[in-house]
């Protein structure tokens, strides 16, 4: 199909701006535009009205009509009626005032009382002061209701020469804008600087936009400097010299620059980001859970980093390592409640898994452990978490570990703290309200320190820390009126929150082993899983072994809880995550710290005993409950990043040679009535004493136990056994939940 050929309808008041430049449209035929730019002594071009058509509909040319027609030229010379408002009061009562002459002219002019002769000025004076001045008496008491204005100081009367410039303004827009001065606008010089001078002084701009922050009598100083250097040169060849610039026009031209882009070069992205950034206000979520911020902090306090047990009294306690441990917090932004903390040295992607395993964990027993007197009871399910990019948080282990729990994830850009305003926050309250109290603490910076010797003063420690982290958080931020929760506390907002939207309970505690349990390797035998010096078995695995024999496997280990961990099957149908139950009883809810002191006070009394009996480990788990709960407690909010290395340790020191809990496939052999065959504290096996008392009897574990529930994507369809002798054996079976 033929296309009929385009003509644009553009006449010559008519303008086209290309690139922020405008160009008079000279000639519009019927072929070809011709242009023209509005300043400069540039040649006339022509285009087809099938180019410039072209053009237009690429954005490269746009087309401004009327921009030379009377009207709308009066209009850009007034700089509009509706910024007649934004002028001051004295410029809007001028303004009016002449306006009021010329009107007044005008009306006279009608009536045949008034022509525009110069000889009979004098003449139509009386008469045209006498009706302004009634005019602006019925303005001013129009304006100014209930007042009386019986006589009026008027200005001294205009000459005939200005009241006829006022009336011929007046006549060709009728609008009071025209006795404005321009200069309101643009500043009483304008733009009365030449191209050369300017492009001196862009040029030079560009040194303001540098972290030095050069100051505006820099860019004046080097703006003349250049101007004199030219000048140099035109003297030289005949020309006139460039007029030096005043600093006031520097002013206004950085003024003129992009204010993002000057605080971005001169102090940094983040800071502009900050300044001028637009402030939305925050996420406004109303589920608890639903977001979860994410954040480290290292606390304005100066710590002794050495382990507890020597008395802080003592001069030698000068000697020790001084400095200030980090807090990892996740908040919860619906309730504003605190969900989990966790001290460390340093930020680590260990620490974030804890602090995320700690706010989904129940934590109303270790509040009470700590002496607190309400509850920490928020937790459960987390739905997203929204990070910085720390080191911690962008980790492929942290990301990994949320991946497998379903739960989204954000990373923030950085360098801009009030996208996670929230938790930014708390940690702000801590060192407002808390800090206070505590010696040895930094200030924010040094200029608020001043002379205070911090080091000096150094008396807390990890312990001391955490108990003073968890009191603040339990009994007194979560029990204060919160503002942004109108002035409700966030005890009180969380069970509201949780009876209007219900609460989403975490996954099973052997789910999230799985994910984010202390990780190392171990080989699996006969006796199952030998970790810490316990034995670790389960039905699933004696079948695995069976078929596969020994594998080199991962494990993970909660801290928390010696009673179980779990192993990773790599082959077969069986291959997953399973979940192993210790082969002594009593373990379940001790944590590694209770069970690495009682093995320890175990073998320092029974240094020259043959064996440890499963009557003598159950007094002393039990005493170690009772004594160290509160350590418990606190190692579950210690550095986590010693939990590896302490576990390492530990199997090298404590646990050396210590396999407590029966092979449920091997016989127990009979003992020999020597017993000083080579059977010491340090054996392999610790055997059992043939005649031991009742409660004192070995372990010997036949008994049936209900099913545990594993993580069902790894442990699906685990056969039972049908053989008699198995009937009587742990199941492992994921499903059964």
């Amino acid at each position: 199909m033929k296309h009929e050929p385009i003509r644009l309808g553009l006449t010559s008041c008519d303008a086209l701006i290309a690139s922020g430049q405008i160009n008079v449209i000279t000639n519009a035929g019927d072929l070809f535009v011709e242009m023209k730019p509005l300043r400069g002594e540039s040649d006339p071009i022509s285009l087809t009205h099938t180019e410039l058509a072209e053009l237009i509909d690429s954005g490269q040319f746009s087309v401004q009509y009327g921009y030379f027609e009377s009207r709308q030229v009066a209009r850009r010379a007034i700089a509009g009626r509706a910024l007649l408002s934004r002028v001051s009061t004295t410029a809007q009562l001028d303004a009016f005032w002449k306006e009021c002459w010329s009107t007044t002219v005008l009306e006279l002019e009608a009536e045949g009382q008034f022509n525009r002769s110069a000889d009979r000025w004098n003449e139509f004076l009386p008469e045209l002061e006498r009706r302004v001045t009634e005019k602006l008496k019925l303005g001013l008491k129009a304006a100014t209701a209930g007042a009386c204005f019986d006589s009026i100081e008027l200005r001294r009367t205009p000459c005939r020469t200005s009241v006829m410039a006022w009336v011929r303004q007046w006549e060709v827009s009728k609008d009071p804008m025209v006795f404005v001065k321009k200069s309101v606008f643009n500043g009483s010089n304008a733009r009365r600087i030449d191209a050369e001078r300017e492009a001196i002084i862009q040029a030079t701009l560009e040194t303001y936009l540098h972290p030095n922050e050069l100051l505006a009598g820099h860019i004046h100083h080097d703006v003349n400097a250049e101007i004199r250097r030219r000048n140099s040169f035109r003297i030289a060849s005949g020309d006139l010299p460039l007029g030096e610039v005043s600093k006031s026009t520097i002013e206004r031209r950085i003024s003129e620059l992009d204010k993002f882009e000057v605080l971005a070069a001169r102090k940094g992205l983040a800071v502009a980001k900050n300044k001028l950034g637009a402030h939305g206000g925050g996420l406004k979520l109303a589920a608890p859970l639903n977001r979860i911020e994410m954040d480290e902090w290292e606390i304005d306090l100066i710590a002794i980093l050495k382990k507890s047990g020597f008395d802080i009294s003592r001069n030698s306690v000068r000697d020790l390592e001084t400095g200030r441990y980090w807090v990892c917090v996740a908040f919860d932004t619906a309730s504003r409640s605190i969900l989990g903390l966790k001290l460390s040295n340093s930020p680590t992607a260990e620490d974030a898994k804890a602090v995320l395993w700690m706010a989904m964990r129940d934590k109303t027993e270790l509040s009470r452990q700590l002496g607190c007197e309400t509850a920490w009871k928020q937790h459960g399910h987390i739905c997203h978490v929204a990070v910085d990019n720390g080191p911690a948080f962008v980790n492929a282990e942290f990301k990994a570990a949320l991946s497998d729990l379903c739960i989204d994830y954000s990373v923030l850009p950085a360098g801009v703290p009030k996208l996670r305003g929230h938790v930014e926050r708390v940690f702000g309250s801590i060192a407002t309200l808390l800090m206070p109290y505590l010696t040895g603490r930094t200030h924010s910076n040094p200029q608020k320190r001043g002379n205070y010797p911090s080091q000096k003063y150094a008396v807390h420690t990890a312990e001391s820390i955490i108990e003073l982290l968890v009191r603040f958080t339990v009994d007194v931020y979560h029990n204060r009126k919160h503002r942004r929760l109108e002035y409700a506390t966030p005890n009180i907002v969380w069970d509201r929150l949780i009876k209007e939207f219900g609460w989403s309970p975490s996954m099973s505690n052997h789910t999230l082993r799985h994910i984010l349990g202390v990780a190392m390797s171990r080989d699996t035998g006969r006796h199952g899983v030998l970790v810490n010096g316990v034995n670790y078995h389960s039905d699933r695995l004696a079948k695995h072994f069976q078929k596969f024999g020994k594998q080199h496997a991962d494990v993970r280990i909660d801290p928390e809880d010696m009673g179980h961990i779990s192993v990773w099957l790599e082959r077969g149908k069986d291959s997953g995550w399973s979940t192993l139950k210790a082969q002594i009883d009593g373990l379940a809810g001790v944590s590694f710290a209770a069970w690495e002191r009682s093995v320890f006070e175990l073998r320092q009394s029974n240094r020259n005993a043959a064996s440890l009996t499963q009557g003598v480990v159950d007094r002393a788990i039990k005493r170690i409950k009772e004594i160290d709960a509160e350590q418990c407690a606190l190692r579950q909010l210690g550095p986590i990043g010693e939990t590896y290395a302490q576990i390492k340790r530990a199997q090298k020191e404590t646990f050396w040679g210590l396999s407590l809990g029966a092979d449920p496939q091997l016989d127990i052999a009979p003992l020999d009535d020597d017993l000083s065959g080579g059977q010491g504290l340090l054996s392999n096996e610790i055997h059992i004493d043939p005649d031991p008392r009742p409660e004192d009897q070995p372990v010997l574990r036949v008994t049936h136990h209900e099913p545990i529930a594993f993580w069902p994507s790894s442990d699906d369809d685990d056969e039972q056994f049908n053989d008699a002798d198995t009937t009587n054996e742990e199941t492992d079976n994921d499903n059964n939940a």
